[in-house]
């Protein structure tokens, strides 16, 4: 069962890419921007169940519309957690300046979770857990080597305790090339 954000989350994604199908069949063929460098994106993130934190994502070209990104992100809520991961992206076609792209992968995320001790508190303990994600987002060129980035992902763990989330992260794009 879908919470509310996540499925606000899930509309979002699919208007992004409605968006570019359609603004592609109205102008013609387009091409995606293409990457061609290595991109490193630091990011401050918002969201659900204790998702808020900062961290920095780099992105791979594998392909003229494929990326490998690995990501790694710290929280400070009910435990000082990290988490890291690794997703494939694909770029939609180029709407303007920018470039709509759709996400999924798998990584680790730490979590907390209660735990009662003997006489009744509860304390929370630090665990781990495999996650898949899915999402997408937007990439701006603003200039030379630099640009701004935007990026929503909803996650979930494997595993009975662990967490469902969504995020939202802005952050600023560096690459080493043409844009």
């Amino acid at each position: 069962m879908m919470t509310k954000p996540i499925a606000v989350m899930a509309l979002t994604t699919i208007a992004m890419v409605v968006v570019a199908a359609s603004a592609q069949a109205q102008d013609g063929p387009q091409q995606s921007r293409r990457v061609t460098y290595v991109e490193i994106t630091p990011f401050v993130s918002l969201g659900s169940n204790a998702s808020s934190g900062v961290g920095a994502a780099v992105r791979w070209p594998l392909g003229s519309n494929f990326s490998l990104e690995v990501e790694t992100a710290g929280r400070w809520s009910e435990v000082t957690a990290v988490s890291i991961g690794a997703s494939l992206l694909f770029d939609l076609p180029a709407i303007g300046q920018a470039t709509p792209y759709v996400a999924a992968g798998i990584g680790l995320d730490q979590y907390g979770s209660p735990v009662e001790l003997p006489g009744g508190a509860v304390a929370t303990q630090a665990r781990t857990a495999v996650t898949v994600n899915a999402g997408g987002g937007v990439r701006v060129p603003a200039g030379g080597n630099w640009g701004m980035r935007t990026d929503a992902r909803w996650s979930n763990g494997i595993g009975s305790k662990a967490p469902e989330r969504w995020r939202l992260y802005n952050g600023v794009t560096f690459g080493h090339g043409n844009r």
